[in-house]
């Protein structure tokens, strides 16, 4: 399968058209700074969507059913028959996308759906731009459709600067989402102060956390700054996006891969998005996208070192 190459004077991204999925990030022709095994030697691997673009709904929905207007429509469930976890077991991680446009700094991809595909309505064209420009790798998502239908994408690299155990984190995040027995929102949204889950200085990340923090009340129109993530080696990187949410996992259950240094607390997911399971909480930011409301989503992924 193809891949492709970006190169800027500061960085190099590795791109696959399977799941649109980011590879290998070298900053200063350093170590890769996401975890990647090769899906062929490791079939597995695939299951954790290490690096893909995920949807057309990221994250987790309840029972799988997706209430519109008076329709309800069901998505097929991949854990337990209690979630659809991004978009069950044939989402967009799981595609090939195909190859719109390419230069030395950045290439753009498409996955188009079906009416139904999924369990989900509407003709979906969903598009990913990678970009890279000096330090920085910016995502340019977007997606259409013919049917009022929920998008919620999500990219979901585990990145890793330089030994995992000693990354420090810092979320620009007031409130998350407490989740029940099965990592599902319960509606409430809480305050950080006093829990495990307050980022706002840098901090160790509590070793089970799976969690949605509160960046925003709403999908921001332009990028802004929302974490920041220290590695052991002075590398940091700086997360900027307009979703209203970062889906921050520590990677307590990544498989360990033989032959690799691939193993449970390996990488830290940060995956910008909208608050999980939203289509059950009218409290929570809309997803629906609708033919004359497109979906948007800009993620810059910048890099420097402590001064």
């Amino acid at each position: 399968m193809t891949h492709f190459t970006l190169r800027s004077a500061d960085m190099s991204a590795r791109i696959s058209p399977y799941g649109a999925r980011l590879e290998h990030v070298s900053f200063h022709d350093g170590p890769n700074l996401v975890l990647h095994a090769d899906p062929h030697r490791h079939p597995g691997w695939h299951d954790v969507y290490a690096g893909a673009i995920v949807g057309p709904v990221a994250n987790r929905i309840r029972g799988g059913e997706v209430h519109l207007g008076d329709a309800t429509y069901h998505m097929p469930t991949n854990e337990n028959d209690r979630t659809a976890l991004h978009s069950g077991p044939d989402g967009l991680d799981r595609r090939p996308w195909d190859m719109m446009a390419q230069d030395d700094s950045g290439v753009t991809l498409r996955c188009t759906l079906a009416d139904g595909d999924g369990g989900l309505p509407g003709l979906r064209q969903i598009t990913v731009r990678y970009g890279l420009s000096a330090a920085t790798l910016t995502l340019d998502i977007t997606a259409t459709t013919n049917h009022a239908t929920p998008i919620n994408i999500a990219h979901h690299p585990y990145w890793r600067l330089g030994d995992a155990r000693a990354h420090l984190l810092q979320v620009h995040a007031a409130h998350y989402l407490p989740v029940d027995q099965h990592n599902i929102p319960t509606g409430v949204i809480a305050d950080v102060a006093g829990t495990a889950f307050d980022h706002r200085a840098p901090k160790p990340l509590h070793p089970e956390i799976d969690h949605n923090l509160c960046t925003a009340p709403r999908k921001q129109v332009t990028a802004r700054h929302v974490a920041t993530l220290h590695g052991a080696q002075g590398i940091r990187l700086h997360i900027d996006s307009t979703e209203p949410g970062l889906q921050v996992y520590g990677g307590a259950y990544l498989p360990k891969i033989a032959g690799t240094d691939i193993a449970p607390y390996a990488g830290i997911a940060l995956e910008p998005q909208g608050w999980p399971d939203a289509v059950h909480h009218p409290d929570f930011p809309s997803i629906i996208c609708t033919p004359t409301q497109p979906y948007t989503q800009i993620t810059r992924y910048r890099f420097d070192r402590d001064s």
